[in-house]
C-alpha cells in the first residue's frame, strides 16, 4: 500500500467516525428540538383560544363572530407594535383566535387579500381578506363610468389572489344618459369583454341583473369595493331585501358620500358571505411595479412581440407595433389610456389616485 493508500483510508477513517460521533450527538441533544418545541407550544396554547372571524371594526376594537356571537374584541399590546407597512393589523375577513378576556392574540395566516396604498402612500391598507372573489362596482352617468379606477382593482385582485368580477350599476340612466356617455359605456364592454373577465351590468333600481348576481354571490364570500356613490349597499338591498344605510350623490360634484363608513361581513341568505365597504375616492396599488403593469395588460402582448425595441415601454419609441395597433384601432383607446396612466404613477412615485 503506497503513502497515499495510507493517507486516503485514515481520512476515509476518520470522516466516519466523525459522522458518528456527530449522530450520536445530534440524538442525545435537545436544543435541535428548541424551535419545534415553541412552535408547538404555540399551536398548543391556540387550540385553547376561542376561533372567530372579523366581521366589522370600530375604533374601540373589533367584532368577531364567534359561531354566530358576535363580540367586541381587542387588538393584544404585543400585536399593535406589529404594524410595520400595513396600517391596519387585521381586516375584515380575518381568521383570529382569543383568549377568555377579548384579546386578540393571533391572526391566522390569509388566503387572499384587497389591498390599496394608503392616503400618505407608505403603507398597505387591506380592504377585506380572506374572500373568494371581488365585484369591482361601477357605474354610468352618476358617478361616470371609470375605466381606469377598475384597471387599478383588477390588479390589486390578481396581486391578492381573489378573483375579479365587474358590476356595473345604474344601466337604467343610459336611457336619458348623453350620446358621449352611451358611447363610453358601450366602448368599455367592447374593450373589456375580449379579455374574458366576467362582467355584470344591472340596476338595482329597476331590479335588471339582480338574479345573476345572487347566483354569483351564493355559497361565495365576496367583497363589493369601488367608488363612492356607485350603488353598492343598494345592490346589497335590492338583492337581499337588506336595509343597509344608502345615501344620495351631490348633484354639483357628481361625487357620493361615504353611507358605509367601515367594512362589515354580511351572511347572506342561502349561504355566503359579502363585505360591504365604504365607497373609495382614491385607489393606489400598493407595491405596484411595472412588470404588475405590463403583465395586466395581455391584450398588448402580441403586438408588444412586434417592437422594434426589446425593451420598448410603449409611450415614444419608434417603430413600436402596440402604438400602431392603436392608431388602427386594434387595441382599445380606454385601456391604453389606463396603461399610461399606470407607468405614469410609478414613474412619478405617487402611490395614489384620486378621482375627480
Amino acid at each position: 500500500m503506497t503513502h497515499f493508500d495510507h493517507e486516503e483510508e485514515f481520512h476515509s477513517r476518520d470522516r466516519k467516525q466523525f459522522r458518528k460521533e456527530r449522530k450520536l450527538a445530534q440524538n442525545t441533544d435537545r436544543s435541535k428540538f428548541k424551535k419545534t418545541d415553541l412552535e408547538n407550544k404555540i399551536i398548543e396554547t391556540a387550540h385553547h383560544l376561542r376561533r372567530g372571524r372579523v366581521v366589522a371594526i370600530s375604533g374601540e376594537g373589533a367584532f368577531i363572530d364567534f359561531d354566530g356571537e358576535s363580540v367586541l374584541c381587542s387588538l393584544k399590546g404585543l400585536m399593535k407594535k406589529e404594524t410595520a407597512q400595513v396600517k391596519n393589523i387585521i381586516a375584515v375577513g380575518d381568521w383570529v383566535r382569543c383568549s377568555d378576556q377579548g384579546a386578540i392574540e393571533q391572526v391566522e395566516e390569509r388566503t387572499s387579500t384587497l389591498a390599496r396604498t394608503d392616503i400618505s402612500g407608505r403603507k398597505e391598507q387591506l380592504i377585506a381578506v380572506n374572500v373568494d372573489q371581488v365585484l369591482i362596482t361601477a357605474s354610468v352617468v352618476s358617478p361616470p363610468l371609470k375605466p381606469a379606477l377598475v384597471d387599478r382593482y383588477l390588479i390589486a385582485a390578481e396581486k391578492g389572489n381573489i378573483h375579479p368580477i365587474i358590476v356595473i350599476n345604474k344601466i337604467d340612466l343610459l336611457n336619458a344618459a348623453s350620446d358621449e356617455e352611451q358611447e363610453r359605456y358601450r366602448n368599455f364592454l367592447a374593450a373589456y369583454i375580449p379579455l374574458g373577465l366576467p362582467i355584470l351590468s344591472l340596476s338595482s333600481e329597476t331590479k335588471i341583473g339582480l338574479e345573476a348576481l345572487r347566483s354569483l354571490l351564493q355559497n361565495k364570500t365576496s367583497v363589493f369595493s369601488g367608488q363612492s356613490g356607485v350603488g353598492k349597499s343598494s345592490l346589497l338591498n335590492a338583492c337581499f331585501g337588506f336595509e343597509l344605510r344608502t345615501g344620495e350623490l351631490a348633484t354639483k360634484t357628481s361625487k357620493g358620500s361615504h353611507t358605509t363608513t367601515t367594512a362589515s361581513l354580511i351572511r347572506l341568505p342561502g349561504g355566503g358571505y359579502c363585505v360591504d365597504t365604504p365607497g373609495i375616492r382614491s385607489f393606489g396599488v400598493w407595491d405596484l411595479t411595472k412588470t404588475d403593469v405590463i403583465n395586466h395588460f395581455t391584450d398588448f402582448i402580441p403586438f408588444a412581440k412586434e417592437c422594434k425595441y426589446p425593451d420598448c415601454i410603449h409611450i415614444n419609441e419608434p417603430e413600436c407595433a402596440v402604438m400602431q395597433a392603436l392608431e388602427a384601432g386594434t387595441i382599445a383607446a380606454l385601456r391604453y389610456e389606463s396603461y399610461v396612466n399606470l407607468l405614469e404613477e410609478i414613474a412619478s412615485g405617487s402611490q395614489s389616485k384620486t378621482w375627480s
